[in-house]
Protein backbone atom coordinates (compact mmCIF):
# COMPACT_ATOMS: atom_id res chain seq x y z
CA UNK A 1 0.00 0.00 0.00
CA UNK A 2 1.46 3.32 -0.99
CA UNK A 3 0.30 5.64 2.06
CA UNK A 4 1.15 9.76 1.87
CA UNK A 5 1.34 11.90 4.28
CA UNK A 6 -0.96 11.49 8.10
CA UNK A 7 -1.74 14.03 8.85
CA UNK A 8 -0.19 18.13 8.48
CA UNK A 9 -0.36 19.57 5.20
CA UNK A 10 -1.36 18.13 1.96
CA UNK A 11 1.66 18.96 -0.90
CA UNK A 12 0.23 19.49 -4.21
CA UNK A 13 1.98 17.06 -5.59
CA UNK A 14 0.46 14.46 -3.15
CA UNK A 15 -2.89 16.29 -3.61
CA UNK A 16 -2.00 15.62 -7.63
CA UNK A 17 -0.72 11.79 -7.31
CA UNK A 18 -4.08 11.32 -5.69
CA UNK A 19 -6.46 12.40 -7.80
CA UNK A 20 -4.59 11.74 -10.49
CA UNK A 21 -5.93 8.21 -9.71
CA UNK A 22 -9.82 9.18 -11.02
CA UNK A 23 -9.76 9.63 -14.86
CA UNK A 24 -11.58 12.50 -15.83
CA UNK A 25 -12.94 13.56 -19.15
CA UNK A 26 -11.50 16.20 -21.85
CA UNK A 27 -13.72 18.99 -23.04
CA UNK A 28 -12.71 22.31 -24.98
CA UNK A 29 -14.66 25.32 -23.50
CA UNK A 30 -15.79 27.89 -26.38
CA UNK A 31 -16.60 31.17 -26.75
CA UNK A 32 -16.61 34.15 -29.43
CA UNK A 33 -15.03 37.62 -27.91
CA UNK A 34 -16.27 41.03 -28.12
CA UNK A 35 -14.69 40.99 -31.75
CA UNK A 36 -16.25 38.10 -32.79
CA UNK A 37 -12.94 35.96 -32.68
CA UNK A 38 -13.36 32.26 -31.43
CA UNK A 39 -11.29 31.84 -28.56
CA UNK A 40 -11.10 28.50 -26.38
CA UNK A 41 -9.57 26.89 -23.17
CA UNK A 42 -9.28 22.97 -22.32
CA UNK A 43 -10.38 21.98 -19.02
CA UNK A 44 -10.61 18.37 -17.37
CA UNK A 45 -12.84 19.13 -15.24
CA UNK A 46 -16.43 19.35 -16.45
CA UNK A 47 -19.75 17.84 -14.65
CA UNK A 48 -23.15 17.74 -14.96
CA UNK A 49 -24.95 19.50 -12.35
CA UNK A 50 -28.81 19.44 -12.73
CA UNK A 51 -31.36 17.91 -14.70
CA UNK A 52 -33.97 20.13 -13.95
CA UNK A 53 -33.16 22.82 -14.90
CA UNK A 54 -30.57 21.50 -17.20
CA UNK A 55 -27.30 22.85 -15.54
CA UNK A 56 -23.59 22.24 -16.13
CA UNK A 57 -20.30 23.03 -14.28
CA UNK A 58 -16.44 23.42 -15.27
CA UNK A 59 -13.67 24.77 -13.32
CA UNK A 60 -10.95 26.95 -14.97
CA UNK A 61 -7.70 27.78 -12.78
CA UNK A 62 -8.26 31.76 -11.85
CA UNK A 63 -4.83 32.23 -13.37
CA UNK A 64 -6.34 31.29 -16.85
CA UNK A 65 -5.82 34.46 -19.42
CA UNK A 66 -9.33 32.86 -21.48
CA UNK A 67 -11.50 32.53 -18.88
CA UNK A 68 -12.05 36.10 -17.99
CA UNK A 69 -12.97 36.57 -22.10
CA UNK A 70 -15.12 33.49 -21.91
CA UNK A 71 -16.82 35.57 -18.45
CA UNK A 72 -16.99 38.70 -20.64
CA UNK A 73 -19.20 37.32 -23.01
CA UNK A 74 -21.39 35.41 -20.59
CA UNK A 75 -22.11 32.19 -23.20
CA UNK A 76 -19.98 29.53 -23.87
CA UNK A 77 -20.32 26.28 -25.20
CA UNK A 78 -18.36 22.71 -23.97
CA UNK A 79 -17.07 20.22 -26.65
CA UNK A 80 -16.40 16.85 -24.99
CA UNK A 81 -13.10 15.50 -26.87
CA UNK A 82 -13.30 12.36 -28.98
CA UNK A 83 -10.19 9.79 -28.04
CA UNK A 84 -8.61 10.59 -31.01
CA UNK A 85 -8.00 14.29 -30.61
CA UNK A 86 -5.70 14.38 -28.16
CA UNK A 87 -3.30 16.69 -30.49
CA UNK A 88 -6.40 19.35 -30.00
CA UNK A 89 -6.29 19.18 -26.56
CA UNK A 90 -3.07 19.95 -26.63
CA UNK A 91 -3.33 23.19 -28.87
CA UNK A 92 -6.52 24.39 -26.69
CA UNK A 93 -3.94 23.80 -23.47
CA UNK A 94 -1.51 25.69 -24.84
CA UNK A 95 -0.72 29.33 -23.54
CA UNK A 96 -0.11 31.49 -26.98
CA UNK A 97 -0.82 28.51 -29.59
CA UNK A 98 -2.65 29.83 -32.34
CA UNK A 99 -5.50 27.64 -31.23
CA UNK A 100 -7.76 28.13 -34.40
CA UNK A 101 -5.51 27.74 -37.05
CA UNK A 102 -5.87 24.19 -37.91
CA UNK A 103 -9.66 23.45 -36.52
CA UNK A 104 -12.27 23.36 -37.97
CA UNK A 105 -15.49 24.23 -36.68
CA UNK A 106 -19.33 25.70 -37.11
CA UNK A 107 -21.08 27.83 -34.83
CA UNK A 108 -23.78 26.44 -31.79
CA UNK A 109 -27.15 27.23 -32.93
CA UNK A 110 -27.54 29.56 -29.26
CA UNK A 111 -24.78 31.14 -28.72
CA UNK A 112 -22.38 31.05 -31.72
CA UNK A 113 -19.72 29.48 -29.76
CA UNK A 114 -17.72 27.22 -31.80
CA UNK A 115 -18.67 23.56 -31.91
CA UNK A 116 -15.70 21.56 -32.82
CA UNK A 117 -15.18 19.11 -35.88
CA UNK A 118 -15.75 15.46 -34.27
CA UNK A 119 -16.11 16.40 -31.08
CA UNK A 120 -18.15 13.57 -29.27
CA UNK A 121 -20.98 16.26 -28.25
CA UNK A 122 -21.40 19.74 -27.90
CA UNK A 123 -23.33 21.53 -25.05
CA UNK A 124 -24.01 24.81 -25.77
CA UNK A 125 -24.65 27.18 -22.69
CA UNK A 126 -25.60 30.47 -20.85
CA UNK A 127 -23.29 31.14 -18.25
CA UNK A 128 -24.82 31.38 -14.84
CA UNK A 129 -22.87 32.01 -11.37
CA UNK A 130 -19.47 31.75 -11.07
CA UNK A 131 -17.70 30.69 -7.50
CA UNK A 132 -14.45 31.13 -5.96
CA UNK A 133 -13.20 27.75 -4.64
CA UNK A 134 -9.14 28.40 -4.04
CA UNK A 135 -7.33 28.44 -6.85
CA UNK A 136 -9.83 27.70 -9.24
CA UNK A 137 -13.21 28.94 -10.16
CA UNK A 138 -16.53 26.81 -10.24
CA UNK A 139 -18.65 28.07 -13.27
CA UNK A 140 -22.28 27.23 -13.80
CA UNK A 141 -23.65 26.73 -17.24
CA UNK A 142 -27.55 27.34 -18.06
CA UNK A 143 -27.81 24.77 -20.70
CA UNK A 144 -30.02 26.01 -23.89
CA UNK A 145 -29.24 23.04 -26.65
CA UNK A 146 -26.56 20.36 -26.76
CA UNK A 147 -26.48 17.00 -29.21
CA UNK A 148 -24.36 14.21 -29.66
CA UNK A 149 -21.87 14.79 -32.80
CA UNK A 150 -19.33 11.81 -33.07
CA UNK A 151 -20.63 8.56 -31.06
CA UNK A 152 -17.36 7.47 -30.27
CA UNK A 153 -14.95 7.21 -27.36
CA UNK A 154 -14.02 10.11 -25.42
CA UNK A 155 -10.78 11.18 -24.31
CA UNK A 156 -9.65 10.69 -21.27
CA UNK A 157 -6.96 11.94 -18.76
CA UNK A 158 -5.49 9.60 -15.98
CA UNK A 159 -2.16 10.04 -14.24
CA UNK A 160 -0.59 12.89 -16.64
CA UNK A 161 -1.50 11.00 -19.67
CA UNK A 162 -4.24 10.38 -22.21
CA UNK A 163 -6.33 7.58 -23.46
CA UNK A 164 -9.60 6.46 -24.03
CA UNK A 165 -11.48 3.07 -23.08
CA UNK A 166 -12.95 0.13 -24.21
CA UNK A 167 -16.57 -0.76 -23.23
CA UNK A 168 -16.60 -4.48 -21.66
CA UNK A 169 -18.01 -6.33 -24.28
CA UNK A 170 -14.63 -5.26 -24.95
CA UNK A 171 -14.01 -3.98 -29.22
CA UNK A 172 -10.63 -2.49 -28.70
CA UNK A 173 -10.15 1.55 -27.72
CA UNK A 174 -8.67 3.61 -30.82
CA UNK A 175 -6.32 6.50 -30.35
CA UNK A 176 -6.94 8.23 -33.55
CA UNK A 177 -9.34 7.21 -36.75
CA UNK A 178 -10.40 3.53 -35.76
CA UNK A 179 -9.49 0.69 -38.16
CA UNK A 180 -11.67 -0.32 -40.48
CA UNK A 181 -11.39 -3.91 -38.58
CA UNK A 182 -12.69 -2.07 -34.76
CA UNK A 183 -15.76 -0.53 -36.53
CA UNK A 184 -16.59 -3.67 -38.25
CA UNK A 185 -16.83 -5.44 -34.77
CA UNK A 186 -18.09 -2.72 -32.55
CA UNK A 187 -20.91 -3.11 -35.40
CA UNK A 188 -20.99 -6.66 -34.54
CA UNK A 189 -20.54 -6.41 -30.70
CA UNK A 190 -24.19 -7.98 -30.32
CA UNK A 191 -23.30 -10.72 -32.54
CA UNK A 192 -19.98 -11.55 -31.06
CA UNK A 193 -22.14 -11.60 -27.42
CA UNK A 194 -25.17 -13.68 -28.65
CA UNK A 195 -22.70 -16.04 -30.57
CA UNK A 196 -20.47 -16.46 -27.35
CA UNK A 197 -23.96 -17.46 -25.26
CA UNK A 198 -25.02 -19.58 -27.64
CA UNK A 199 -21.92 -22.17 -27.58
CA UNK A 200 -21.02 -20.77 -23.64
CA UNK A 201 -17.31 -20.23 -24.61
CA UNK A 202 -15.21 -17.11 -25.23
CA UNK A 203 -15.25 -15.71 -29.11
CA UNK A 204 -11.70 -13.55 -29.77
CA UNK A 205 -11.84 -11.65 -33.00
CA UNK A 206 -8.72 -11.23 -34.73
CA UNK A 207 -7.74 -9.18 -37.56
CA UNK A 208 -4.62 -7.85 -39.70
CA UNK A 209 -2.73 -4.73 -38.22
CA UNK A 210 -0.23 -3.12 -38.78
CA UNK A 211 1.80 -4.61 -36.10
CA UNK A 212 0.66 -7.96 -36.65
CA UNK A 213 -2.24 -9.92 -35.60
CA UNK A 214 -4.36 -8.13 -33.06
CA UNK A 215 -7.14 -9.19 -30.65
CA UNK A 216 -9.90 -6.17 -31.54
CA UNK A 217 -12.39 -7.51 -29.60
CA UNK A 218 -13.94 -10.62 -27.71
CA UNK A 219 -17.16 -11.64 -26.02
CA UNK A 220 -17.63 -13.88 -23.27
CA UNK A 221 -14.41 -13.46 -21.68
CA UNK A 222 -14.37 -15.70 -18.85
CA UNK A 223 -12.06 -13.43 -16.64
CA UNK A 224 -7.95 -13.11 -16.25
CA UNK A 225 -6.41 -10.59 -17.76
CA UNK A 226 -8.44 -8.51 -21.04
CA UNK A 227 -6.77 -9.79 -24.11
CA UNK A 228 -8.37 -7.46 -26.40
CA UNK A 229 -5.02 -5.29 -27.99
CA UNK A 230 -2.54 -8.20 -27.32
CA UNK A 231 -0.99 -8.31 -30.88
CA UNK A 232 0.48 -12.04 -32.31
CA UNK A 233 2.60 -12.77 -35.02
CA UNK A 234 1.12 -12.93 -38.41
CA UNK A 235 3.06 -16.31 -39.97
CA UNK A 236 2.73 -19.70 -39.68
CA UNK A 237 0.51 -20.91 -38.03
CA UNK A 238 -1.04 -17.79 -36.80
CA UNK A 239 -3.33 -16.47 -39.11
CA UNK A 240 -4.09 -19.19 -41.37
CA UNK A 241 -7.65 -18.03 -41.78
CA UNK A 242 -6.54 -14.65 -42.99
CA UNK A 243 -3.70 -15.89 -45.19
CA UNK A 244 -6.22 -18.83 -46.51
CA UNK A 245 -8.78 -15.49 -47.62
CA UNK A 246 -5.51 -13.67 -48.72
CA UNK A 247 -4.49 -12.32 -52.42
CA UNK A 248 -1.22 -13.85 -53.18
CA UNK A 249 0.88 -11.28 -51.90
CA UNK A 250 -0.57 -11.44 -48.69
CA UNK A 251 0.16 -15.38 -48.36
CA UNK A 252 3.70 -14.31 -49.82
CA UNK A 253 3.88 -11.50 -46.88
CA UNK A 254 2.22 -14.34 -43.76
CA UNK A 255 5.52 -16.67 -45.46
CA UNK A 256 8.15 -14.17 -45.65
CA UNK A 257 7.05 -13.31 -41.64
CA UNK A 258 8.26 -16.56 -40.68
CA UNK A 259 11.11 -16.45 -38.50
CA UNK A 260 13.12 -19.35 -40.30
CA UNK A 261 13.39 -19.83 -44.04
CA UNK A 262 10.59 -21.57 -45.64
CA UNK A 263 11.57 -23.72 -48.80
CA UNK A 264 9.44 -24.20 -52.06
CA UNK A 265 8.39 -27.08 -50.85
CA UNK A 266 6.80 -25.90 -47.65
CA UNK A 267 5.32 -23.22 -49.24
CA UNK A 268 3.69 -25.34 -51.28
CA UNK A 269 2.27 -28.13 -48.52
CA UNK A 270 0.64 -24.66 -46.51
CA UNK A 271 -0.89 -23.11 -49.87
CA UNK A 272 -2.71 -26.52 -49.65
CA UNK A 273 -3.35 -26.43 -46.14
CA UNK A 274 -4.97 -22.70 -46.91
CA UNK A 275 -6.91 -23.70 -49.93
CA UNK A 276 -8.71 -26.40 -47.93
CA UNK A 277 -9.39 -24.23 -45.24
CA UNK A 278 -11.19 -21.64 -47.55
CA UNK A 279 -13.13 -24.51 -49.04
CA UNK A 280 -14.09 -25.57 -45.67
CA UNK A 281 -15.06 -22.37 -44.71
CA UNK A 282 -13.11 -22.94 -41.24
CA UNK A 283 -10.46 -24.22 -39.49
CA UNK A 284 -9.66 -25.56 -36.02
CA UNK A 285 -6.43 -26.16 -33.59
CA UNK A 286 -5.82 -28.85 -31.20
CA UNK A 287 -3.88 -28.73 -27.89
CA UNK A 288 -0.52 -29.29 -27.69
CA UNK A 289 2.12 -28.16 -25.42
CA UNK A 290 3.51 -25.47 -28.19
CA UNK A 291 0.18 -23.74 -28.41
CA UNK A 292 -1.06 -23.89 -24.70
CA UNK A 293 2.32 -21.97 -24.05
CA UNK A 294 1.74 -19.81 -26.97
CA UNK A 295 -1.53 -18.74 -25.68
CA UNK A 296 -0.12 -18.53 -21.73
CA UNK A 297 2.31 -15.99 -23.44
CA UNK A 298 -0.82 -14.02 -25.24
CA UNK A 299 -2.27 -14.00 -21.51
CA UNK A 300 1.10 -12.70 -20.72
CA UNK A 301 0.80 -9.59 -22.93
CA UNK A 302 -2.53 -8.80 -21.93
CA UNK A 303 -1.71 -8.29 -18.29
CA UNK A 304 1.29 -6.92 -19.16
CA UNK A 305 2.17 -5.20 -22.30
CA UNK A 306 3.22 -6.22 -25.23
CA UNK A 307 7.01 -6.75 -23.76
CA UNK A 308 10.04 -7.38 -25.86
CA UNK A 309 10.67 -10.85 -23.99
CA UNK A 310 7.04 -11.90 -24.18
CA UNK A 311 7.74 -11.43 -27.89
CA UNK A 312 10.55 -12.75 -28.41
CA UNK A 313 9.36 -15.91 -27.08
CA UNK A 314 5.98 -16.05 -28.90
CA UNK A 315 7.84 -16.13 -32.22
CA UNK A 316 9.75 -18.85 -30.88
CA UNK A 317 6.84 -20.66 -30.04
CA UNK A 318 5.49 -19.72 -33.60
CA UNK A 319 8.55 -22.29 -34.71
CA UNK A 320 7.67 -24.79 -32.86
CA UNK A 321 4.11 -24.54 -34.20
CA UNK A 322 4.75 -24.66 -38.53
CA UNK A 323 2.20 -27.60 -39.47
CA UNK A 324 -1.83 -26.11 -39.60
CA UNK A 325 -3.84 -28.61 -37.48
CA UNK A 326 -6.10 -31.02 -40.01
CA UNK A 327 -9.82 -30.64 -39.20
CA UNK A 328 -10.61 -34.42 -40.76
CA UNK A 329 -9.30 -35.50 -37.58
CA UNK A 330 -11.78 -34.33 -35.63
CA UNK A 331 -13.63 -37.57 -34.30
CA UNK A 332 -14.87 -39.12 -31.34
CA UNK A 333 -11.30 -39.41 -29.58
CA UNK A 334 -10.29 -36.33 -30.61
CA UNK A 335 -12.96 -33.57 -29.27
CA UNK A 336 -11.78 -33.33 -26.47
CA UNK A 337 -8.24 -32.12 -27.50
CA UNK A 338 -9.59 -29.34 -29.72
CA UNK A 339 -8.57 -26.06 -28.37
CA UNK A 340 -9.83 -23.49 -30.81
CA UNK A 341 -12.28 -23.09 -34.03
CA UNK A 342 -11.87 -20.43 -36.28
CA UNK A 343 -13.84 -18.55 -38.98
CA UNK A 344 -13.53 -15.79 -40.89
CA UNK A 345 -15.63 -12.50 -41.29
CA UNK A 346 -15.15 -11.17 -45.18
CA UNK A 347 -16.35 -7.69 -46.16
CA UNK A 348 -15.95 -6.27 -50.17
CA UNK A 349 -12.67 -6.22 -49.83
CA UNK A 350 -11.50 -9.73 -48.28
CA UNK A 351 -10.78 -11.43 -44.89
CA UNK A 352 -10.73 -8.59 -42.47
CA UNK A 353 -11.64 -10.26 -39.21
CA UNK A 354 -11.04 -14.18 -37.93
CA UNK A 355 -13.17 -15.24 -35.55
CA UNK A 356 -11.95 -17.84 -32.94
CA UNK A 357 -13.71 -19.76 -30.62
CA UNK A 358 -11.67 -20.48 -27.36
CA UNK A 359 -12.51 -22.11 -23.83
CA UNK A 360 -13.52 -25.80 -25.03
CA UNK A 361 -13.48 -28.28 -21.92
CA UNK A 362 -11.19 -31.09 -21.61
CA UNK A 363 -13.75 -33.72 -21.87
CA UNK A 364 -15.70 -31.68 -24.58
CA UNK A 365 -17.97 -34.56 -26.87
CA UNK A 366 -18.07 -34.18 -30.83
CA UNK A 367 -21.51 -33.25 -30.38
CA UNK A 368 -20.74 -29.88 -28.19
CA UNK A 369 -17.49 -29.34 -30.08
CA UNK A 370 -19.37 -29.64 -34.19
CA UNK A 371 -22.22 -27.75 -32.56
CA UNK A 372 -20.22 -24.81 -31.67
CA UNK A 373 -18.57 -25.29 -34.68
CA UNK A 374 -21.70 -24.71 -36.64
CA UNK A 375 -23.08 -21.96 -34.44
CA UNK A 376 -19.33 -20.13 -35.48
CA UNK A 377 -19.44 -20.94 -39.32
CA UNK A 378 -23.57 -19.33 -39.57
CA UNK A 379 -22.53 -16.43 -37.55
CA UNK A 380 -19.32 -15.90 -39.40
CA UNK A 381 -21.15 -16.05 -42.89
CA UNK A 382 -24.17 -13.73 -41.88
CA UNK A 383 -21.88 -11.38 -40.91
CA UNK A 384 -19.90 -11.50 -43.85
CA UNK A 385 -23.18 -10.95 -46.16
CA UNK A 386 -24.04 -7.75 -43.62
CA UNK A 387 -20.68 -6.31 -44.29
CA UNK A 388 -20.35 -7.12 -48.50
CA UNK A 389 -18.70 -10.09 -48.36
CA UNK A 390 -19.05 -13.69 -48.89
CA UNK A 391 -17.67 -17.25 -48.87
CA UNK A 392 -16.49 -18.39 -51.49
Amino acid sequence: MLNGPQGGEISPRHFRDVLGHFPTGVAVITALDGDGAPIGMAVGSFASVSLDPPMVAFLPDRGSSTFPVIRDAGRFCVNVLAGGQEDICRIFATRGADRFGSVDWRPAPHTGSPVLDGAVAWIDCELGDVHEAGDHYIVIGKVLGLEIQTPTLPLLFFQGGYGTFAPRSLVMASRGRPSEAVRMAEAAREDLEQLAADVGLECRVIAREADGLVIVATAGHAGGADPVGAVLPFFPPFGGTIAAWGVPELRAEWYDGFPAELGSEQRAEFDADLDRIRKRGWTLTFRSDAATEAEELVEAMAEHGRTPSLQRRLFDVGTQMRGLDDPTLLNESTASQVRTITAPVLNANGPLLHLTLYGFPPNASLEFVEHARDVLVTASRALSERFGGGLD
